[in-house]
């Protein structure tokens, strides 16, 4: 079990180092405004001189022109981006005093992270306690609302919608209860709402190539991607962007699920084939789905899933909670100074290559 007060215990003596003359890079996002600015005045409020990136707009990944790399990257020992900032091997190798790349979140996606392993350079992200169990707990809460279909009983509370009869055919809503909930990936979001369904007494089945049985959480079964879809009555994504889970979910895979089953998605919306699902939602071919990401964001406002009365939307927040907000900017804090002080980030993504890294850092000096 993780303590989420213990998190942020500085571990060495990084607090009262001095960093005059350090220079860190801090991107912009429009979703991470509040965030990003916080770390840019704890960074300065350090001595720590601040470069920030170029305007971010809704519904655009943002590049960097390379006329302007010298003045953003040129200085830069530390540089921050995050899941909508595309950080290339190209710009990591033309960063001369580039020692450390961090995003204030979890999602690395936009980061060449293969191109930093090779260069030496690590990498540290949000992977704070309240960041994933947040999420954890708010995919347990899209799983109820799908199962227990709380919407239309407040339809029937404001004389919206019929009472149903008292039988098992008007019902609605349905137990966790020996249902078996499938899982596509196994990371720390997901066995999160591993331990959180333990006490719903319901069978687990799991799908990541990169995790072994013996590896996995007490009561989760490993196995194939299609036995996932079959099986379950409510699948789980939970993974990251890459070339095998980008449309990982699509028309193929949503056909092999139960007509009864739903989907939760709180990982990627890349992950999934909107057109594929629609038309599974639209057809009745599975039950509903709850989406907290997009392809684009924000959705648009034309998108036809905002047409259908079986899936529930929210806007890339749902597990977005005053906590992980607190957490976030100590935490982004942490990570950049720590690096600039020649120690691993608190949340590290490659410490495989600590050795590398140092090697790194003695060349930079």
């Amino acid at each position: 079990m993780v303590d989420c007060r213990q998190v942020h215990q500085h571990q060495t003596g990084v607090s009262n180092m001095d960093f005059k003359g350090r220079t860190v890079f801090i991107s912009q996002d429009f979703m991470l405004v509040d965030v990003f600015n916080e770390i840019t005045q704890r960074l300065e409020a350090r001595g720590i001189e601040v470069i920030r990136g170029p305007e971010s707009r809704p519904g655009e990944k943002v590049s960097f022109p390379k006329e302007h790399w010298g003045q953003w990257f040129s200085r830069a020992e530390v540089a921050m981006f995050s899941t909508r900032n595309i950080c290339t091997r190209e710009i990591m190798a033309y960063a001369p005093r580039l020692r450390g790349i961090v995003n204030p979140t979890i999602g690395l996606e936009t980061v060449d992270t293969d191109a930093a392993n090779e260069l030496g350079i690590i990498v540290g992200h949000g992977a704070t306690p309240e960041n994933f169990l947040g999420m954890s707990e708010a995919t347990v809460m899209l799983m109820l609302m799908l199962m227990y279909n709380p919407q239309a009983t407040q339809a029937v509370m404001r004389g919206e919608r019929a009472r149903p009869k008292p039988n098992p055919t008007d019902m609605w809503a349905r137990m966790m209860l020996g249902r078996t909930v499938g899982l596509v990936g196994l990371g720390r979001i997901a066995k999160g709402v591993v331990e959180r369904l333990s006490g719903f007494g319901v069978n687990l089945l799991a799908y990541d190539p990169y995790v072994q049985q013996r590896d996995a959480p007490k009561g989760v079964l490993m196995t194939d991607l299609e036995t996932v879809m079959r099986q379950s009555d409510i699948v789980g994504l939970f993974v990251s962007i890459t070339v095998e889970t980008k449309g990982i979910i699509n028309e193929r895979t949503l056909s092999l699920m139960k007509p009864t089953a739903y989907l939760v998605n709180t990982s990627r919306g890349e992950a999934i084939d909107e057109a594929a699902l629609f038309q599974a939602l639209q057809n009745k071919k599975i039950a509903g789905a709850a989406l907290d990401t997009f392809v684009i964001e924000p959705l648009p406002n034309d998108s036809p899933l905002r047409t259908l009365d079986n899936v529930i939307l929210t806007p890339h927040m749902v597990g977005h909670t005053k906590d992980v907000f607190l957490s976030f900017g100590k935490a982004g804090e942490e990570n950049i100074t720590r690096i600039l002080s020649g120690e691993l980030p608190l949340h590290c993504k490659n410490p495989e290559i600590e050795s590398a890294w140092r090697a790194r850092l003695q060349q930079l000096q």
